[in-house]
């Protein structure tokens, strides 16, 4: 899948690469599992309606047995009325690196999202936040669509947000793997209106 051009692409990249997501900046999350309850702390925006998008740059998080799942892609996502779209590129390999699969994942579903607000040091249109999907992956060369949950969590500097938010992804996916400690990457959510 073809990703999007992203008008503030350039500026996001350098954002994500520099400040928010390193893999010195990433920590272990505090539970092992995506919870799929909506946190509340500092939260904004869940009375009104607003429309984000969500990037993915290149993230990988891992499992317990050492395979790793990378994530690239972005769409769009919306509160009140609740929806979102878009996906991208996976590629999972296992603890020495070797290629499992690779294929195209669609976001199918927003479960929910909280946005944690604005960072005094970057534009404003740039979130901190939380956005849980149910996606689906297809590998390449077949027609198996393999259903998850893909948990997406920023995290700018300067603003405060509930302990357990990290910067990175975690992937649930019934019956195959738990990929829930993020390893390197970044994510941002961009307000859109």
């Amino acid at each position: 899948m073809r990703l999007p051009a992203i008008p503030t692409a350039t500026l996001a990249v350098i954002v994500c690469g520099t400040l928010a997501c390193s893999a010195d900046s990433v920590t272990s999350p505090s539970q092992p599992a995506l919870a799929p309850e909506i946190p509340s702390f500092g939260a904004v925006d869940q009375n009104e309606g607003a429309s984000y998008t969500w990037h993915i740059f290149g993230d990988i998080t891992q499992a317990s047995n050492g395979d790793r799942i990378e994530l690239e892609g972005t769409g769009p996502l919306s509160i009140h009325p609740k929806s979102a779209s878009g996906g991208g590129t996976f590629i999972r390999t296992n603890a020495a690196g070797v290629v499992l699969a690779a294929g195209d994942f669609n976001v199918t579903q927003l479960i929910s999202f909280q946005s944690y607000g604005t960072s005094p040091f970057l534009p404003p249109t740039f979130r901190t936040g939380k956005a849980q999907f149910r996606v689906e992956l297809t590998p390449e060369g077949t027609t198996l669509v393999i259903k998850g949950l893909l948990d997406v969590e920023c995290r700018l500097p300067g603003v405060k947000v509930p302990g357990g938010i990290v910067e990175g992804l975690r992937l649930v996916v019934p019956g195959v793997a738990n990929f829930n400690k993020p390893v390197s990457g970044g994510t941002l959510f961009i307000r859109t209106s």
